[in-house]
């Protein structure tokens, strides 16, 4: 009865656990925004006004690329057009010149999960398998 009783809290603390934290898909975008402010040295207003409007701005990128994955050349056009238009809502919070850092601190973010994820991949093949070569990175 007391292993009955210490298994049932042990599975129920592991319940917990698991449910209390977000999937890996919804921490990413909020990671991005803290390593871009991290990154801009933003000022707690600067922070305080930035993540909202940075929220909806992922939100509509992530839509984006998800609306146009079949061509990439209309996906770019759009997340361009994406980015002009979001530029005047950074403009007020970061100021004028700083807006397009935000845009390079994505890509930068971007290409280190990138990275992290070639490098699982690699480890998981193992030291004697070798795999096809990886696709070349657009610049």
């Amino acid at each position: 009865m007391r292993y009955f009783i210490t298994l049932t809290f042990f599975c129920w603390g592991l319940l917990q656990t698991t449910l209390a934290q977000p999937p890996l898909g919804d921490r990413i975008p909020e990671k991005m925004n803290l390593f871009i402010q991290k990154r801009m040295r933003m000022t707690e207003k600067e922070r305080e006004a930035f993540g909202p409007v940075f929220a909806k701005y992922q939100k509509e990128f992530q839509q984006t690329l998800r609306k146009n994955r079949e061509d990439r050349l209309l996906s770019r056009q759009q997340i361009i057009e994406l980015q002009i238009r979001y530029r005047k809502e950074f403009a007020p919070i970061v100021g004028e010149g700083r807006v397009l850092q935000i845009y390079d601190l994505q890509e930068d973010f971007i290409h280190i999960l990138r990275d992290i994820q070639e490098e699982r991949m690699r480890k998981r093949k193992g030291p004697g398998r070798m795999g096809p070569p990886p696709p070349p990175r657009d610049f």
